[in-house]
């Protein structure tokens, strides 16, 4: 089902506010004409009625007016904002103004957080999540809607959380997570039976499974789910639900090869969605048909379903450039009120530095004039001193302009060797800071990252421009591999060592396609013993490199770790507890090393989900600082990350930087530093 639709939070708000509205069996006209009586007096009562309209209403207009009505009442009555102002958020949600939606969201969960209220702050998120959703940030989305169902299975609410998890899996699967999907979905599903709650989110569970199959290419599957969705949600009479699983089924009939079926379900999905008016689903059963009549000979009907396939996307892009039109209006009208206020400070600052400079001028003056008459007082009686020495300067002025004379020629020949030092200088700082481009253009994107792994955060703190630490992600069929690197030395020198060990990675791992994580160790050791001709001489090259690797089969959710130096840390949930677990590794570098003929070890660990684990080189716990002057040290950092481990991960990045700040205080930096951290 499409994540971002009203209804998809329908069933959790219905709930949130069935506390709140005491009117049952009205419409809402038969409401407002309450509201609009004189009998109504009294301002509970009013109020009551207001939230019994917005809890039925889906026109944005209404929402907006009565919730902003509801909203004085309650302030009037010394009662919570929370609930009217969660409305008004719906209503601008509704109306496409999704920036005013999220600061409506956002001052509701802080009314609740302020009250303890948690059930509500829960679904101030979930709105929060589908705000971000609908901006496509799917990475707010996502840790808004996780913080929501934290809440609702502390709660022990199951119904709503259902709810979320539904949403969450929608989220996954809209940004290609299907396995991830699917294991929400069945969680899901299984609350729903065991709370025996056939309703529609039930349904569009089920269809939603099928979804994921087809995508995932299980066709059987699919099918199945589908068809199941259809039948059940058909009777609750969802159109929207049974409309897009219509469409979804046909393609599976065309794949199949039975062309005059999935006609046959593609026109009834389009009727359903011309009737109901729903722009996009008939952009894709339109779509849809035009490729059945192209594979079935029928190119007049072909040629009329393009037609109006290209109509409605046009509709559709249309609206999408109308509101990035309205949101770059909005942002450029707050900058513009955010431009006055700062002249407007600018000008006061502008007043208050004239009136200080005029006082210090006329205090100053007042000190010439007085210096003035004490310096003609005090002249006369130097007069005679001045003209028996008036000789004697002369005589040393003429001395003193030789002198000068000598040192205006020592400084040009200074100004000429200062001006070929600092060209030097500039040639070197630039040629460093185009190696440091070089080396961040090998480095792999954020983009690609969190594409890989979508909780993720990077700590990467280079000493100098340039890095000996560097980190480095590949995808080979179904394995993930991850590594965080420590080369010998830093700046320039650690910077050649890191370029070396991202080229020969990406040939053993991309080219030679090995997914063994100590058997990479092992290939990367022999291209740098070569490549350095090391043979373990004094007089040789004794280049290497410290390394944490994983290996992450994403289909079994099992770990591969091999490490030089650098161990890894997984901290996982156990009966409510953390479980900190270090994976130590082998006490020897990738390079020249007396034991360099022994293999890297290789361990296997199973995953669960929502464990979280981290990669890292020596910088961070070798960094001086503290009170003494001590290393940060390894026990300190274990114990910091048990601390943080539960945050999101953009927090945990946050809270590492800044305590490592505190920690060196004056101090300057030591070494490279780089922490990794993934949550699975």
């Amino acid at each position: 089902m499409n994540f971002h639709r009203r209804s998809s939070y329908c069933f959790a708000i219905i709930l949130a506010i069935a506390s709140l509205t005491p009117i049952k069996g009205q419409s809402i006209d038969s409401l407002v004409y309450s509201l609009n009586q004189d009998y109504v007096k009294e301002d509970t009562n009013r109020l009551n009625l207001l939230c019994s309209i917005l809890s039925f209403s889906d026109d944005a207009d209404t929402i907006l007016k009565y919730s902003e009505l509801a909203i004085r009442l309650s302030e009037k009555l010394n009662e919570s904002p929370a609930q009217p102002t969660v409305y008004k958020g719906i209503g601008y949600l509704n109306s496409g103004k999704l920036s005013s939606a999220l600061e409506c969201f956002m001052q509701a969960a802080r009314y609740y957080k302020a009250e303890n209220r948690e059930i509500g702050l829960a679904i101030a998120y979930m709105y929060i999540s589908e705000t971000y959703n609908q901006q496509e940030n799917h990475s707010n989305a996502k840790n808004y809607l996780k913080n929501a169902i934290e809440i609702f299975e502390n709660e022990k609410d199951s119904i709503r959380m259902a709810s979320s998890l539904h949403n969450l899996g929608y989220l996954s699967y809209s940004i290609g997570q299907y396995d991830t999907a699917l294991v929400i979905y069945e969680k899901t599903n299984e609350i729903f039976t065991r709370l025996k709650i056939f309703n529609e989110e039930y349904g569009r569970c089920l269809g939603n499974r099928g979804l994921v199959y087809s995508r995932q290419s299980e066709f059987e599957k699919a099918e199945d789910y589908l068809l199941r969705a259809i039948d059940f949600l058909n009777k609750l009479g969802d159109d929207y639900a049974v409309t897009e699983f219509t469409i979804e089924y046909a393609g599976i009939l065309q794949h199949k090869g039975e062309i005059n079926k999935a006609i046959a379900f593609a026109n009834r999905g389009y009727a359903n969605a011309a009737k109901n008016r729903i722009i996009k689903l008939e952009r894709d059963a339109a779509y849809r048909l035009a490729q059945l009549y192209q594979v079935s000979g029928r190119y007049d009907s072909a040629y009329h379903y393009q037609s109006l396939f290209i109509s409605a996307n046009d509709s559709i892009k249309s609206f999408k450039d109308i509101q990035k039109m309205a949101d770059l209006r909005t942002e450029f009208e707050v900058s513009k009120k955010q431009a006055e206020v700062n002249e407007l400070e600018k000008n006061k600052l502008i007043q208050l530095i004239v009136i200080l400079g005029l006082a210090l001028i006329l205090l100053l003056a007042m000190g010439l004039i007085i210096l003035y008459y004490y310096n003609l007082k005090q002249s006369r009686k130097f007069t005679r001193a001045l003209d028996e020495r008036r000789i004697l300067l002369e005589k040393q002025s003429t001395e003193l302009k030789e002198q000068n004379d000598k040192i205006i020629e020592a400084n040009e020949e200074l100004k000429l060797l200062n001006e070929t030092t600092n060209r030097q200088k500039d040639e070197i700082i630039s040629s460093i800071n185009y190696a440091q481009r070089m080396q961040s253009a090998i480095l792999p994107p954020e983009a690609y990252i969190t594409e890989l792994l979508n909780e993720n955060f990077i700590l990467y703190k280079p000493k100098d421009i340039v890095s000996g630490d560097f980190y480095w992600i590949k995808q080979v069929s179904h394995y993930i591999i991850l590594a965080a690197a420590d080369c010998t030395g830093h700046g320039v020198p650690g910077a050649f060592m890191s370029m070396f060990g991202i080229s020969h990675l990406n040939e053993i791992v991309q080219n030679r396609e090995i997914t063994q994580a100590n058997q990479i160790l092992n290939e990367l050791r022999k291209q740098i013993k070569n490549s350095f001709r090391q043979s373990g001489t004094r007089e040789g090259s004794r280049d290497g490199i410290d390394i944490a690797l994983c290996v992450i089969d994403t289909r079994k959710n099992i770990m591969q770790y091999s490490g030089a130096h650098n161990p890894l840390y997984i901290i996982s949930q156990k009966n409510g507890e953390a479980v900190f677990k270090e994976i130590k590794a082998d006490p020897m570098p990738v390079g020249v090393h007396f034991s360099c003929d022994q293999s890297f070890t290789n361990h296997e660990i199973q995953l669960g989900i929502g464990d979280t684990f981290y990669l890292f080189s020596d910088g961070y716990t070798d960094q001086i600082g503290g009170d003494q002057n001590h290393r940060f040290t390894c026990e300190r950092f274990k114990k910091l990350l048990l601390e943080i481990h539960e945050q999101p991960m953009y927090e945990q990045k946050e809270i590492l930087d800044q305590t490592l700040n505190d920690w060196m205080g004056s101090e300057p930096q030591r070494d490279d530093i780089l922490v990794i951290g993934a949550r699975v």
